[in-house]
């Protein structure tokens, strides 16, 4: 008779430990514990680092139309003692662009300039560069996808001035080329300036371009295109 109530009081306890630890404890017939299944813990889920690291740190930016590059090449004039700079500005800006907040730029991102829009202070020069270089009719567009940033503190605070490097897919003439850009940017609430220098500089062959050659008129043109992007754009104030 004791000896029952000392088991019956050894299971009881066996229960109640096994409950505790938060497994399921049963008795067998013969009135030994049987073996016990442990209750998994719930794992906490945790965020993509992926979507976190690309989440975009503002709204978009739409850029303005009085955006403009401006092209400069050394050339060598006929009848001219010294070489000068053609110089030649394209307007026309478009598209818009997005900040992630890894320094990246949304895969939806562009800006984009009407070649056809393009002058210099020679006319005669302006026609040849558009029909004969650049080939407007076919390729109306210059076109870059800004892809990301080197320097750049991120998010964007609502103002002040800020130093970067900008690396992006520039198209010209149906051909494409990674270029960086050396940029200044100004930004005050929702108003966004920006000067970009291309540097390095490229070649037109780079593009599939011939370098411009006219008879009695150019004597030689330097094979180095320096391009200048004036940005204006519109966003978010916050």
């Amino acid at each position: 008779m004791k000896t029952t109530k000392a088991l019956s009081l050894t299971l009881g306890l066996t229960v109640m430990v096994l409950a505790a630890c938060g497994g399921a404890a049963t008795v067998t017939p013969t009135g030994t514990p049987a073996a016990t299944t442990p209750t998994a813990s719930p794992v906490p889920a945790t965020a993509s680092p992926t979507a976190a690291s690309t989440a975009a740190s503002g709204r978009s930016w739409t850029i303005a139309t009085e955006s403009k590059a401006v092209v400069s090449v050394r050339e060598q004039l006929v009848g001219v003692s010294l070489p000068s700079d053609a110089v030649l500005t394209t307007t026309g800006g478009g598209g818009t662009f997005a900040l992630n907040a890894d320094g990246t730029f949304t895969s939806d991102s562009k800006i984009t300039f009407d070649l056809t829009t393009l002058t210099s202070d020679n006319r005669t020069r302006d026609d040849f560069i558009k029909q004969d270089t650049l080939q407007v009719r076919q390729f109306p567009k210059a076109e870059f996808v800004p892809t990301r940033t080197s320097g750049l503190v991120t998010p964007l605070a609502a103002n002040g001035t800020f130093t970067f490097k900008l690396t992006g897919n520039l198209t010209v003439h149906g051909t494409t080329k990674e270029v960086t850009f050396d940029v200044v940017a100004t930004r005050s609430g929702g108003d966004l300036t920006a000067m970009a220098t291309l540097n390095p500089t490229v070649k037109f062959g780079d593009f599939g371009m011939r370098a411009p050659s006219v008879p009695f008129r150019v004597v030689s043109i330097v094979d180095e295109i320096r391009l200048v992007v004036d940005i204006t754009a519109t966003g978010a104030s916050a």
